[in-house]
């Protein structure tokens, strides 16, 4: 019998929240910049996954911009060493015709050559390449951090997370801010994911900028970060299966969606569903269904749009499986 591996997805109203998916979440890691000796950079070295800036362009070659990103000591949220300081510098004309174009895949056109950037990613610093991002298969609801902001006028700092499937937009988010926080201390930013697509995400991208991306960027702002995390709307175990999981279709879908149990070679008639639950991402019971046998259909089209999932209970155990309701 084929053996494969299910995600088992267990549905709860309680959300949790894990640090699991991101790469240094604490910035708690820095490593000396390869072009750069005097820079830091909150990952583990050259061509690694991480967080990366434009520390690199601080190299004569490169344009002699200034260093915009800094391991900080004296500003650390509770529990850790370190926290990372984003600053806006103006770059040189040099420097920008390298990077410029990386903006568009984060911001959707040209960088300005007044930044204080750090994304999540890997980068060459010999070859001057990056693959922007880093891989994550599950359905993230929020994206959090710990921030201390010092604007510069009216100014304001930016966070915008996107999932992608193979290049397609499955879920984003942003947050802007332009207030200081003065004596108020560390704040907690927390975005939502809002989701436009089905599918299967395989990367979570991740930028911050010290400065607003669009519009007119002010040297001198400064951006503290700290104790990044990601929230899943349920709780998520690997386990070891035996049976392909269930299947629901159309997917997406408007009026109404089936859901068929499981199949395999020595189980042609498939397993036996004796109940079916829809939860919203949030965890949250929506609807009960008596199962009809192999095939249920239920009527969605009093559901708001959204991903949902499909929480099945039958004769060998428990299956889950997501569907968008358009």
């Amino acid at each position: 019998m084929k053996k494969t591996f299910l995600l088992l997805i267990i549905i709860c109203c309680s959300l949790f929240t894990v640090q699991g998916q991101l790469i240094n979440p604490g910035f708690e890691t820095w490593s000396t910049d390869m072009l750069v000796p005097t820079a830091m950079n909150p990952n583990s070295g050259n061509n690694t996954y991480g967080w990366w800036d434009y520390n690199l362009f601080n190299y004569s070659v490169l344009g002699s911009s200034p260093i915009s990103v800094t391991r900080c000591t004296d500003t650390v949220h509770t529990g850790g060493t370190y926290s990372v300081r984003l600053q806006t510098k103006v770059y040189t004309p040099t420097s920008w015709n390298y990077y410029k174009d990386w903006g568009i895949p984060f911001i959707g056109h040209q960088y300005n050559d007044t930044l204080g950037i750090l994304f999540n990613g890997k980068v060459d610093v010999s070859a001057i390449t990056y693959n922007p991002g880093i891989a994550c298969s599950v359905a993230l609801l929020q994206f959090k951090f710990y921030y201390q902001y010092k604007p510069v006028g009216n100014d304001t700092a930016e966070c915008r997370v996107e999932l992608l499937s193979a290049g397609t937009p499955v879920a984003g988010g942003s947050f802007k801010t332009g207030v200081a926080t003065g004596n108020s201390g560390w704040q907690q930013a927390v975005i939502d994911f809002y989701y436009v697509s089905g599918l299967t995400p395989d990367t979570l991208y991740i930028l911050f900028s010290s400065s607003t991306l669009d519009y007119s960027p002010k040297a001198g702002s400064i951006l503290w970060i700290d104790d990044a995390s990601v929230t899943l709307p349920v709780g998520v175990e690997q386990v070891l299966g035996e049976e392909n999981s269930m299947e629901i279709f159309p997917n997406p879908a408007n009026g109404e969606i089936q859901v068929q149990g499981s199949k395999s070679n020595d189980m042609p008639a498939g397993r036996h569903v004796q109940s079916l639950e829809i939860y919203n991402i949030q965890g949250q019971l929506i609807k009960s269904v008596v199962a009809n046998d192999i095939v249920t259909t239920i009527d969605i089209s009093g559901l708001a749009k959204g991903m949902y999932f499909v929480k099945a209970k039958t004769d060998k155990g428990i299956e889950v499986e997501k569907f968008v309701k358009e």
